[in-house]
């Protein structure tokens, strides 16, 4: 939480391409990076179907890593806290 507000943890995650100019980011791709289920599935895709440099297919191989990590960790939280709920009824 921020000032009272909940934050997005995906606002968290680090940005694809930081060791670039921002000329060289726009050459790569059309965003630095993975806000949500369907940036993660379009990269993924583009991994899959598209010719790119190792450069940028690395960073959205790492992107996309953290991604399914912070999905996880939600899951567990999730998970937990329904065993939780079913235990102490």
């Amino acid at each position: 939480m921020e000032n009272g507000s909940v934050i997005d943890p995906h606002k968290l995650l680090p940005k694809m391409f930081q060791n670039i100019t921002d000329k060289e980011l726009e050459l790569l791709s059309d965003d630095d990076e993975l806000k949500d289920v369907g940036a993660a599935l379009a990269a993924y895709a583009r991994l899959q179907f598209e010719e790119m440099s190792d450069y940028e297919r690395l960073e959205i191989r790492k992107a996309l890593l953290k991604y399914c990590e912070l999905d996880k960790f939600a899951m567990v939280m999730i998970y937990e806290s329904w065993e939780e709920m079913i235990n102490h009824r």
